[in-house]
């Protein structure tokens, strides 16, 4: 089950888009496209439950210097969503 971190800064940011993070977040199950980007976040063309399309800018919210466990993974790392419009 994914993870989702939201902040005050991201909330608003996804708000100014007429958008809510249970819509954001349902859009993970409705992805068209999804491109890693330079800066290593990733650009999603997605849809909502309700149907609209929507681009969401997110990123795996983790520090740089995090070990993954013994299996070689990283557990349950959370998705800090950027922006979504």
């Amino acid at each position: 089950m994914r993870q989702f971190k939201w902040i005050e800064w991201n909330l608003q940011k996804i708000d100014a888009h007429a958008l809510s993070a249970e819509e954001v977040e349902a859009s993970f199950d409705r992805v068209f496209s999804l491109d890693e980007r330079k800066d290593g976040s990733y650009q999603m063309f997605a849809e909502t439950p309700s149907g609209r399309r929507i681009w969401v800018i997110w990123r795996y919210d983790r520090e740089d210097d995090e070990i993954p466990d013994v299996f070689g993974e990283l557990a349950s790392v959370p998705i800090f969503v950027i922006t979504a419009y």
